[in-house]
């Protein structure tokens, strides 16, 4: 009988939903029945079960990158923040559970995987954010002398919340139910042109 081919992305959809489900001590013998396929197949893609694990619940592109990659459209800079804060926030909160078994399992990412600057999973996220609020500013429909700068600052503030809560747990700062829409209203005020 011929062996049961199977993609990447099967394999590590499946390998997210096992380390999710049972945590990073989850066998890669159920992570390949789960796929049907032996555990020898698992270890031709993945050398390790760390190099998995790692793989499978590092995010992979957000839908919402290649998005702001074609740049601000022609609706009011303010409603296009907060669908991006949306965006941001919705991914952050999808991506905390992979960030968990992460650090249960003392992973370290960027060994695992080789990592330098430019091969960090983040780094487009960033430089997205970055062309697009540049693009906003030489459009002169925002004030932004460091579009890096405003890029950093809006996606740290809407991720900070998740890490806390994921750290602190009842310890961390209650921020309400409208803080992202204070993030949103507070840089927009920050970068709205003026006169």
């Amino acid at each position: 009988m011929r062996p049961r081919s199977f993609t990447d992305d099967e394999l590590l959809d499946t390998a997210r939903r096992c380390f999710l489900e049972h945590g990073p001590s989850v066998s890669t013998d159920l992570i390949a029945q789960e796929l049907g396929v032996s555990q020898a197949a698992l270890f031709k893609r993945f050398r390790t079960k760390q190099e998995l694990m790692v793989r499978s619940l590092i995010p992979r592109n957000p839908p919402w990158v290649a998005e702001i990659e074609r740049g601000p459209d022609a609706r009011p800079v303010l409603e296009q923040l907060r669908e991006l804060a949306a965006k941001i926030d919705g991914f952050m909160i999808e991506q905390m559970p992979c960030f968990a078994v992460l650090s249960a399992a003392g992973a370290r990412p960027a060994k695992v995987l080789k990592w330098d600057k430019e091969s960090w999973p983040g780094m487009r996220p960033h430089l997205a954010l970055v062309g697009w609020f540049s693009q906003l500013a030489a459009e002169g429909r925002i004030v932004a002398p460091s579009p890096a700068a405003v890029a950093m600052a809006f996606s740290s503030s809407l991720q900070v919340p998740h890490f806390m809560r994921h750290t602190l747990g009842a310890a961390a700062p209650e921020l309400g139910a409208d803080y992202r829409e204070r993030i949103v209203e507070m840089f927009w005020r920050g970068i709205e042109p003026r006169g």
